[in-house]
């Protein structure tokens, strides 16, 4: 009886695990789909990355100022820049060469107030570089020429000083 009790359990074992098999099978056929297509709508509606912007430059070149080598000293000095802007507007770029003469003024006039021992500092420069930044965002924003206005931001990211000669 012992033998005929251990063939009924295999048996019954054997039936068992078939069955899982074929039911797990027959549930795999039918989930899976089901599944596949619920990734591919989930990848579908998930939003793509951004792609990046490229970074534009405007040149502000050749700007030559006479300055005082000291405080309340006549002008024997002069200073040579030229600077670059960043942005990632390019209506900023068009805008900014219609209206460069207007920004190399005010430009200039922020360099004929320093002088040559003041741009040794680079305290100073770090000034003059932001200033000439609000500068040309001011001037783009004054005449209403940026598209960048209507969200908020500035058209010019950043300002670079390319090349800087003083000559006493």
């Amino acid at each position: 009886m012992a033998f005929f009790n251990a063939k009924f359990a295999m048996a019954v074992l054997t039936v068992g695990g078939i069955a899982l098999g074929a039911g797990g099978t027959l549930a795999t056929i039918h989930l899976l789909p089901q599944l596949t297509h619920a990734n591919t709508a989930a990848a579908a509606t998930t939003p793509a990355a951004a792609k990046p912007q490229p970074i534009l430059f405007s040149d502000l070149p050749g700007v030559v100022v006479s300055i005082p080598p000291q405080p309340n000293a006549p002008s024997t000095s002069y200073v040579d820049i030229d600077m670059q802007f960043a942005t990632y507007d390019a209506k900023a770029l068009a805008n900014f060469t219609t209206l460069q003469p207007i920004i190399k003024a005010e430009i200039i006039s922020l360099l004929m107030n320093q002088t040559s021992a003041g741009l040794q500092d680079a305290g100073v420069r770090s000034k003059i570089i932001s200033s000439c930044l609000q500068i040309a965002n001011n001037v783009l924003k004054q005449n209403g020429m940026t598209s960048s206005a209507a969200n908020g931001t500035s058209p010019f990211t950043a300002a670079y000083i390319t090349n800087l000669v003083i000559q006493d």
